[in-house]
């Protein structure tokens, strides 16, 4: 079974909303889940073969979202 690999957490802000960026490894694909610091609602999630592709997936998702 894979395991997580290089996994990583920062701290942001988007339209005024403070949000946790968590970025990690599975396999030979990059997940990343953006959630609301309080109270850690899921807004986007995103998938791709780079650390930066799945980020820009999910912070795209939740710049839309947050308009």
């Amino acid at each position: 079974m894979p395991k997580v690999e290089d996994f990583q957490q920062e701290n942001t802000e988007i339209n005024g909303i403070p949000l946790r960026i968590v970025t990690y490894k599975i396999g030979d694909r990059f997940f990343c889940h953006v959630e609301n610091k309080d109270p850690g609602a899921t807004i986007a999630r995103g998938e791709g073969p780079t650390r930066e592709d799945a980020k820009w997936q999910a912070v795209s998702k939740v710049n839309i979202r947050l308009q």
